[in-house]
């Protein structure tokens, strides 16, 4: 197989966005089942079920932040391979005992309930870190002004199971709860217990789909390491991932943190803040319309909150080519935060169809997911990929934490309006982040793009005798000219 050739990247860019279908599919099956979750077990022991199936996602979200900071060493050191199938155990197991946990219908409450709560641990032991392993696929394969597109695809294919999963979870429980309840035999149970059944075998169908996952790291570990063994490939120049052209391996020591630029903490500030307001929101967000429209159904309010997912699925590979192209990312940055605070006003303060706010949300996140994680890679030196996205994600998994806590609450104390109110805070403070990282960016590396290169090599070509130039100098900064050197050693 020739490792080097255009089309063994896409090869690798296919399995390596599918690796994270099944588990975003599993990620937000909770949300579309969020009436069921709390009639049908929350409420049977407390009456703050907002709260509790919230902590469904607190669990998750802190489970990746403690998880994600060891992920990002172990892919450093231990490899890709071998950390992506720890992961994806980790996601398989995990969203298996969350079924199991719905499928004991004669137990206690407390303890159905305690059974899918370790499952959703387990399962963020491997849904954020195997995120990581991803991305730093991407940023081994794709460099330069491929990158933000590379991100883009990733995005989009895993958004596919998030878009797939608001618009299939409702019918499907629908679907198999009819068909349990009225079954014809007369030995099958047809009283309530018919709507717990349900829950667990609509759950089980996301678990299922989680095997997709097993399957790409098979053909990603395959391709990977046959291009790694013959040293082609991204591993031409140095014959071994990790290593410089003498052969000696190059250690990411939890020193480097401190030469992490500012500018890289206040980016992963940023993305914490922004994802605080998509994730916690997203997680509702078919209760929270129902509110905004009393007239929706579950299945229209579903419909409605996939739009948010289902907008970063079309468009997420061409804006990421964009973002290649134009650069100012920071720009870029500034307009999809800002745009989510109208959303919350609208949705809090306004009679309009929640459709149109779901949309710019949905415009929003993907501008911003373009923008801001590819961004990360420019930052640091290539080595230090994995632990910088580990840290980054780290630190969005705790701001996330927290702020399902906080609405959780709200939703059980507070009115509707006030917790519009909330979102519409952390827009403001995303808003803030974004513009003191214009103040940082002061080599420009976020604010450069292709379109620049392409005018610095036409000068280039213009100020200088070409004879007495390298034949090649002009096209090597076309190609790459954020092209990393390695600083860290």
């Amino acid at each position: 197989m020739d490792y080097n050739a255009k089309s063994t990247r896409y090869y690798i860019l296919l399995f390596n966005c599918l690796l994270t279908f099944g588990s975003y599919y599993c990620f937000d099956m909770p949300a579309n089942l969020q009436h069921q979750i709390q009639d049908e077990i929350i409420a049977k022991f407390t009456n703050d079920t907002e709260t509790y199936y919230n902590y469904f996602y607190l669990v998750y979200s802190w489970t990746n932040m403690l998880m994600s900071l060891c992920a990002g060493q172990m892919v450093d050191k231990m490899g890709k391979v071998k950390s992506m199938f720890i992961f994806v155990t980790f996601c398989m197991v995990g969203s298996a005992i969350y079924a199991v946990g719905a499928f004991m219908t004669e137990s206690d409450a407390k303890l159905r309930y305690g059974v899918m709560f370790l499952g959703r641990f387990i399962f963020g032991l491997g849904g954020g870190p195997i995120t990581i392993v991803q991305n730093t696929y991407t940023a081994t394969w794709f460099t330069g002004h491929e990158l933000a597109m590379a991100f883009g695809c990733t995005l989009t294919i895993s958004r596919i199971g998030s878009v797939v999963n608001y618009d299939l979870t409702p019918t499907i429980y629908d679907a198999i709860n009819t068909t349990l309840t009225h079954a014809e035999d007369p030995n099958t149970p047809i009283d309530i217990q018919a709507g717990h059944l349900a829950l667990g075998y609509t759950l089980m169908i996301g678990s299922g789909l989680v095997s997709l996952s097993l399957i790409a790291a098979l053909v990603l570990a395959h391709l990977d390491g046959g291009a790694e063994k013959s040293s082609e490939g991204p591993y031409k120049a140095t014959g071994v991932a990790g290593k410089d052209s003498s052969g000696k391996k190059k250690k990411m020591s939890i020193d480097d943190l401190k030469l992490f630029p500012p500018l890289y903490w206040v980016l992963a500030l940023t993305i914490s803040l922004f994802y605080s307001i998509i994730f916690p929101f997203m997680a509702n967000s078919s209760t929270f319309l129902e509110e905004a429209d009393p007239s929706l159904t579950d299945v229209s309010a579903s419909f409605r909150s996939g739009l948010v997912y289902m907008c970063s699925m079309f468009v997420s590979p061409f804006l990421g080519a964009f973002v290649d192209w134009l650069g100012r990312r920071t720009v870029i940055a500034l307009f999809g935060t800002s745009l989510t605070i109208p959303v919350f006003i609208l949705l809090g303060y306004s009679s309009l169809d929640p459709i149109y706010m779901m949309l710019m949300l949905g415009i929003s996140y993907s501008v911003c997911a373009a923008a801001l994680w590819p961004s990360i890679q420019l930052l640091v030196p290539l080595r230090a990929n994995g632990t910088a996205n580990g840290v980054a994600t780290s630190i969005q998994m705790l701001g996330i934490g927290i702020c399902n806590i906080l609405v959780g609450r709200l939703r059980d104390t507070q009115s509707f309006s006030v917790t519009m109110d909330f979102f519409v805070g952390l827009g403001v403070a995303s808003v803030a982040c974004v513009l003191t990282m214009f103040v940082l960016d002061t080599d420009q590396k976020m604010f450069k793009g292709k379109r620049d290169a392409e005018k610095e090599a036409a000068s280039d070509n213009d100020l200088h005798d070409p004879l007495l130039d390298a034949p090649s100098l002009g096209k090597a900064v076309l190609e790459d000219p954020y092209k990393r050197e390695e600083p860290l050693v």
